[in-house]
């Protein structure tokens, strides 16, 4: 039971050490373009009414209209925050853990009943880095087919989570069982 919780919570923390560095890097920073902060704020404030996910075009009008907005452009997902909040906020940090630690407890419990243990330790990350690269090709290039969001921010995210679930699978692979060996 000690190691059903001690891999995850190591590889969480690696995971998350991982995640620190990837996302202060300028990698990611190269494919988010720049506007004057203050002004876009004032503007989204002045007509977004509260905290939400907002398409703009909206789907709630009437789809010839919408159909002439897309056309005609811009077009918009806006993830809207309307109250202010700590750009490091210390619970973001924790939840982030957390979000890791489950992630972590899942990616085990797959290691553990594939049975790949007995292939040995690097059979074991090669699942992990295959379970990463599968999630986040369904997830972060999902996002470039159906929401219109760039390409280069899609690739982002899947180097991303192939990396964590590949740095997770380092570390729970030490402590799933060895194989045996026929002597």
């Amino acid at each position: 039971m000690k190691n059903n919780l001690l891999a995850p919570a190591l590889a969480a923390l690696a995971m998350f050490i991982l995640g620190s560095i990837f996302w202060m890097n300028l990698l990611p920073c190269k494919v988010i373009s720049t506007t004057a902060d203050r002004v876009a704020a004032a503007a989204l404030d002045a007509v977004i009414p509260e905290t939400g996910l907002y398409l703009v075009p909206s789907p709630h009008i009437d789809p010839e209209v919408a159909e002439e907005l897309f056309e005609a452009g811009p077009s918009a997902m806006i993830h809207f925050m309307k109250e202010g909040h700590p750009m490091m906020d210390p619970g973001k940090f924790l939840k982030g853990y957390l979000h890791y630690f489950v992630v972590a407890l899942l990616l085990g419990m797959i290691l553990r009943n594939s049975g790949v243990a007995a292939k040995g330790y690097c059979s074991a990350v090669k699942l992990s880095i295959m379970v990463g690269l599968t999630g986040g090709v369904l997830t972060t290039l999902s996002e470039p087919i159906w929401w219109r969001h760039l390409w280069s921010w899609g690739f982002i995210n899947l180097i991303y989570a192939t990396h964590t679930f590949m740095i997770a699978g380092l570390v729970l692979a030490k402590f799933l069982p060895k194989p045996e060996t026929s002597e």
